[in-house]
This record gives structure tokens, C-alpha cells and sequence, in this order.
């Protein structure tokens, strides 16, 4: 995790929006959010890049969230400097290589080195591309088994997730009809 080095107190939690701004820090960077429809149908993690901010809004808060468009307004410097750094590749989506329990963190690290970032990327990738990286054969196939693997298993999880949710769907049902069978006993005895 990033750490701030600044001071926190120049935050005024009761200024009008926009005051002090400039000294409110923040730090802008690319996160990953999973995209369930997607995870879905190919019965695995699949995640979207999405730009996000974390603003330091007091000594033990801390707001983590997706970047909205007055964001990019109220620290367009910051925003503009992180742009123009380029350490995050926005758009890629797939099983990013942080989320595949086979890969160690050094080796997340130096698959970054060589621009590949998702577990789909580096099944496809050509074996000429990995060659200086020790082992990138192996991880490659490793990759191709298990995308083949999780597109096999698609349907089923699709079919457990509809599953689930007739089950929720029939539970409420049958919770809504013990409620109104139980309004009826108590509305035929206030009759009787």
C-alpha cells in the first residue's frame, strides 16, 4: 500500500467542497474490479482496470474508490500527473496474474516486465516473447489448461448461479405464503 507523506492536518472536513483542495492529498492509480457477468459465463475471476482514487481525509480515514469525473475536476493536477506517468495499462480485462494462485508474487512481477498482465494474455502469447524469463513455457501452458479448463466449467457455474437464485426466489415465495396463510387464521378467527 502507498503511504503519504504530508501533512494530514491541512484537512478540513467542514469547508466547502473544493477549498483546500490542493492540499487534500490524494493518489490516483489503476485498480481491478471484478466484472461479474463476465466471471460468469467463463466460470472464473475476470476483472475490469478501472481508474480509482484514494483520498487521505483524515489521520485514520482513508476514501478508496472508483475516480468520478469531479474527481478529475477538483485535483486536475494530480489526476494529469498520474496520466502521464504510465505505470498502469487501463483496459486490459481478464484474470489479472495477481489473482491466479499458481504465480509467486516475483514471478506477477517480471510477467509486468514483459507487458503481460492477465492469465488469457499469457496463454497467448508467443513463446518467443518469454524466453529470457526462466520457466515461461511451463507458466504458458499452465495458463492455456486452465483457461480451457474454466471454459468447460462456464455452464455449470452459470447453471449454479440460476440455481441459487430460483432457490432465493422460491424461499421468499414460500415465506411470503406462511405470512398470508397466517394473516388468514388470524382474520377467519376475528370472524368466527
Amino acid at each position: 500500500m502507498d503511504m503519504f507523506e504530508g501533512n494530514i492536518g491541512h484537512f478540513n472536513p467542514n469547508a466547502p467542497t473544493g477549498t483546500g483542495d490542493e492540499r487534500t492529498p490524494v493518489t490516483f492509480y489503476m485498480g481491478a474490479v471484478e466484472n461479474q457477468p463476465r466471471s460468469l459465463d467463463a466460470g472464473r475471476p475476470i476483472f475490469d482496470d478501472v481508474e480509482c482514487i484514494r483520498i487521505y481525509t483524515s489521520k485514520d480515514a482513508i476514501v478508496d474508490r472508483p475516480v468520478r469525473e469531479n474527481d478529475k475536476q477538483r485535483w486536475p493536477q494530480s489526476y494529469a500527473a498520474w496520466k502521464n506517468t504510465g505505470e498502469s495499462v487501463p483496459g486490459i480485462g481478464g484474470t489479472r496474474l495477481e489473482h491466479w494462485p499458481v504465480l509467486s508474487r516475483s514471478q506477477v512481477e517480471e510477467l509486468k516486465y514483459f507487458k503481460i498482465f492477465t492469465v488469457e494474455q499469457l496463454s497467448g502469447i508467443p513463446d518467443s516473447a518469454g524466453s529470457p524469463m526462466m520457466g515461461f513455457s511451463k507458466l504458458k501452458l499452465l495458463a492455456l489448461a486452465h483457461v480451457e479448463l474454466a471454459k468447460g466449467e462456464a455452464p455449470l457455474l452459470k447453471m449454479q448461479a440460476e440455481l441459487e437464485e430460483r432457490d432465493n426466489k422460491i424461499a421468499a415465495l414460500v415465506d411470503q405464503m406462511d405470512k398470508m396463510n397466517k394473516k388468514f387464521e388470524r382474520l377467519s378467527q376475528k370472524a368466527a
